[in-house]
């Protein structure tokens, strides 16, 4: 039988308690929940929320936007691109050595809501806190409702209001054939040494 994404969401938001909270406690609860989900290669709602457990900035955003839907918070998707090496994060030598080589603009999604003053704040859960020991900005667990979160340092170019996944393969797309296989190389030695980190 196919994953039913409604049913799954409607599931996460009841195990969670969120469904019996007001409207404020709401947003603080979702984001924490799916912040605290481990970073990793999840991009489908079945996949964070049921098959792999884990999920990539398009995977967990994924889940937190369904969530919203659910709840009636309203969001606007955002994409931007920033660089690798322009973060805090303390890669080991052989992540070094192919950023080394050249960078490329990366594609990173976000969302966009109303704060609890009415002003528009930046909400980005990607990185869960089990990472931030390494440089990650992890999504703070003290967040307010009310404050912007970014999760990536030096955005280069950012659109609201976007289809995710169009914009993404548009990034990729952009990119040179070296640039490209330099990306997925980068991506799945990265991908496994965040794994590592967890155990």
């Amino acid at each position: 039988m196919p994953y039913d994404n409604l049913q799954g969401i409607r599931t996460y938001l009841e195990k969670n308690g969120i469904y019996g909270l007001g409207k404020d406690e709401q947003l603080l609860k979702v984001a924490q929940s799916v912040a605290a989900i481990p970073w990793g290669e999840g991009r489908t709602i079945e996949e964070v929320l049921s098959t792999k457990n884990v999920g990539t900035c398009t995977g967990k955003h994924v889940v937190l936007q369904a969530c919203f839907d659910e709840l009636g918070i309203t969001y606007n998707s955002v994409v931007c691109t920033f660089r690798w090496g322009d973060q805090r994060i303390q890669y080991p030598e052989h992540l070094k050595s192919i950023l080394a080589e050249g960078e490329w603009e990366h594609g990173h999604n976000f969302v966009q809501i109303s704060g609890k003053d009415g002003n528009v704040i930046d909400l980005d859960i990607t990185w869960d806190q089990k990472l931030r020991p390494y440089g990650f900005r992890s999504f703070p667990a003290n967040w307010d409702g009310r404050s912007s979160f970014i999760g990536v340092n030096n955005i280069i170019k950012r659109w609201d209001n976007v289809e995710i996944s169009r914009m993404k393969k548009e990034l990729i797309g952009s990119l040179t054939d070296e640039q490209r296989g330099r990306r997925e190389r980068f991506l799945k030695e990265f991908v496994g040494w965040v794994d590592s980190l967890r155990h």
